[in-house]
């Protein structure tokens, strides 16, 4: 937590030296339920949790920006089922999130580095971890598709890269009505696949498609339903998943709201 801590300060000392922020800062929040909660292909808690996430951002002008984003996971069931997370916790926040991202618009490319501290409160044998998080996206598409690239580097406990790569589409259905999709590739190298997947030994790790259904309620509120899957790519690190008891292929649903202002 420290690390994420020293870096927020620096970004904002940095922020506010270079530029003159003149707008005030916006506010998105978000409140969902999930019928199990996975994270980079396994599953937490097979059972349904209750998800909060906020990012504050602030336009620093000349196509930059910097943000706050939090997430808090908090499980509704106290039988986890074939989830890592133990038993008994239903009710209590398991998953903790606090991510500072200073984000350029490089003419039509976007560009982003900050930092993500994750803990596990309430959760014995799990400790907080800082990555270091880069993300690219390019100004243009394929096939009517947005592709993206993110890297996080575990600074902490696995020292260890977690690559992501994906793409994104939207669809307008209606007035007021829009269909996104997205779809995305992750590759662990052994450090993060020992301390993910129970195994020294790199390779592909889950494959996670998702489609979000956004009903624009009024021009502050955002109604969401998703319907989400993942599986494990390379054989051996299902295997492995298997051999501690751990599910290689997941599938839940969600609805949430989404506040903006």
């Amino acid at each position: 937590m420290r690390h994420t801590i020293k870096l927020c300060f620096l970004l904002l000392v940095i922020t506010q030296a270079c530029v003159t922020v003149t707008q005030p800062p916006t506010i998105e929040s978000e409140l969902r339920i999930r019928s199990q909660h996975v994270f980079r292909g396994i599953s937490q808690t097979d059972g349904k949790v209750v998800q909060a996430i906020n990012q504050w951002t602030l336009d620093l002008g000349e196509g930059q920006s910097f943000s706050l984003g939090t997430f808090l996971n908090a499980d509704g069931t106290n039988n986890a089922g074939d989830g890592a997370f133990p038993d008994g916790n239903g009710g209590q926040i398991t998953r903790v999130e606090f991510e500072p991202t200073w984000t350029w618009d490089l003419g039509g490319d976007t560009f982003s580095v900050g930092a993500v501290n994750r803990s596990h409160p309430n959760i014995n044998g799990l400790g907080d971890t800082t990555e270091a998080v880069l993300a690219w996206s390019p100004g243009s598409q394929i096939m009517n598709y947005q592709p993206r690239l993110k890297l996080y580097y575990d600074l902490e406990d696995g020292d260890g890269m977690y690559t992501q790569l994906g793409v994104t589409r939207g669809y307008e259905l209606a007035p007021g009505w829009r269909l996104e999709t997205s779809f995305d590739l992750s590759h662990a190298d052994s450090d993060q696949a020992e301390a993910l997947y129970k195994i020294d030994r790199a390779g592909f790790a889950d494959l996670t498609g998702q489609a979000v259904v956004h009903w624009k309620r009024s021009e502050n509120l955002e109604i969401t339903t998703s319907i989400a899957a993942s599986t494990i790519v390379s054989n051996h690190l299902g295997e492995s998943l298997e051999d501690n008891d751990l599910d290689d292929s997941n599938f839940w649903l969600g609805i949430g709201m989404n506040w903006s202002f």
